[in-house]
Formats: C-alpha cells, structure tokens, sequence
C-alpha cells in the first residue's frame, strides 16, 4: 500500500545552522514519501546564499519577516500546489528522530476521523526533558499550557491520547484539512496560531491526537530572542487577546479579562521591575492592547 505523500514545511528566519541541523536530521528519516518546502523570512546571515543552491528543498523567498504563521500558509500553498496528501509544520530549530514521521503518517491513516497528530518533544540541551507531552488550553485564563512541560521523562507521558492541540513546532494533518480550514489564521505573527487551527479542526469533528512514540528534540525559542524577551512579550499578548476574544464568549471571557488584569500583568511587571527589565513592560502592554483592539 502506497504511503502518503508528505511535505515538510520549515520556516527559516537568521537561524541557518539550525536550519542545516534539521534538514540533516530529515535526511535520516525512514520515510520514504516527503519533500522539504523551505520558507525564508527575509532572512540577512547568509541564509539565502546557501539555500537557493540546494536541490532537496524547494526554496521560497519572502523578502520580509511575515511570521511564522504566514510564511507557513505559504508554504501550505505550495504543498497543495505540489499535490502532496499531507503537510508536515516544523520549527527548523528541531532535530527529529529516524522514525519520528513514519510513526505518525501510520497514526494519522489508522482512522478517517483523525485530524491532527504531534509528537513528543523534548529540550535538544537537555535530551530527556520534556518540553511538549500534548497540550490544554484554559478558557477561564485566555490561556494554554503544554503537559509534561520541563519534566525529566520517565515515562509518565506514554499514552497516546486526544488532547486540546498540537504544537505547530511539529504537526501533522491531510492537506485536505489544511484547505477544509483555509490554512493558519494569518493574524498571528507566532504564538496560539497552532492552539487556533487546532480548536478549529476540533470544532468540526477532527480528532487531535498526541503520539508519543514518535519524538524531536528542540533547540527552543532562539529566535524570539529567548523566553522572557520583550519580543516574545508583545507577540504573546497580542496573540493571547486575540485568541481569547475570537473563541469564547463573554462569560469566560470576563474571567480571563479579570485574571489577566489582576494577576498576570500585575506580577509581570513586578518581575520585570525587579529585574531590570524595563523594555517589556511597553512590550508587555503594546501587545495586550493590540490584540484586544484586534490590530
């Protein structure tokens, strides 16, 4: 029986090592059926030069830093393009296991109902801690969370399971659902555009699923600046209100309003006080204000 058809949509900004690492990482993949769909950001560290000369990828050249989830609709719209059955999203900051891919191509085709597949994710730094093990969102906070997150695996997360999304650092789907949704929504510049397209897929049936057996180590958030940057502060919070505020309704709404207005931002810019780190707090607000006036 033929596999399907997959292709690896990788969205490279600046990083070029990593992103060399992970199409050598690809290169050792058991799957026989995949091609590499490469997008760049604009990328200025020599990215350009060395990839419009390799022939295993097909290079996109955007010009300009569009983030991550419009320069992967750009990558979606070349697959289907291309024809290929499905689309794979992952970070180029990964380093994926041999039979990561065919693992989940396998659970992917194992039932018409399933949408959405993912798999477990761990530190590149620290090889057996978890960084994702599935994911929950939390309505009443306007917010998500990945299971297992910085625990020492033992393994305690090696059930397969539905869960509430996949992270788009590696997700898998049909292409049809890709085109059934009309791809990631392109108002996120990073961050809940995965927990978005996931939520969607679910409303309409689609089962999201967590798949253990299948793994990849990530070199995580490098490109952001680090977690805690002031650029990861305004694209969180603007991503984050505008994602509460396109799902729930007022009730839950409200509560997450409440919660982020007494709780997090008033702790936030304590921490931010305490450590010096005074660009985050417009940062910090820019973004809230911005994604709850939906600009």
């Amino acid at each position: 029986m033929r596999k399907p058809s997959v292709a690896i949509v990788l969205v490279n900004w600046n990083n070029l090592q990593d992103t060399l690492d992970c199409l050598q990482s690809l290169a050792g993949m058991d799957y026989p059926d995949y091609g590499v769909i490469l997008v760049d950001n604009g990328s200025t560290d020599g990215s350009l030069e060395v990839f419009r000369s390799r022939p295993d990828v097909d290079f996109i050249e955007n010009g300009e830093n569009l983030g991550i989830a419009r320069a992967n609709n750009v990558g979606i719209a070349r697959a289907r393009e291309r024809g290929f059955d499905c689309i794979m999203l992952l970070n180029n900051d990964t380093v994926v296991a041999p039979d990561m891919l065919s693992i989940l191509v396998d659970v992917l085709e194992s039932d018409p109902r399933m949408g959405i597949v993912g798999p477990k994710m761990y530190y590149h730094s620290e090889p057996d801690v978890i960084w994702f093990a599935g994911g929950t969102v939390m309505p009443w906070r306007g917010d998500c969370a990945h299971v297992g997150y910085e625990e020492k695996d033992r393994g305690q997360h090696d059930v397969e399971e539905e869960t509430d999304y996949i992270t788009s650092c590696c997700l898998l789907a049909r292409t049809s659902l890709y085109t059934e949704l009309d791809g990631i929504d392109p108002y996120y510049f990073i961050y809940f555009d995965e927990v978005d397209f996931c939520l969607r897929a679910s409303q309409r049936g689609h089962r999201v699923v967590y798949v253990p057996r299948a793994k990849l180590w990530h070199k995580v958030s490098r490109s952001m600046g680090g977690v805690g940057s002031a650029r990861y502060w305004h694209h969180y919070m603007r991503s984050r209100a505008y994602f509460l505020a396109k799902f729930y309704p007022w009730p839950n709404r409200l509560a997450a309003y409440l919660w982020i207005f007494l709780h997090d931002l008033p702790r936030c810019m304590l921490r931010f006080l305490r450590r010096g780190a005074f660009d985050r707090i417009p940062a910090y607000v820019s973004g809230l204000t911005r994604g709850l006036s939906g600009r």
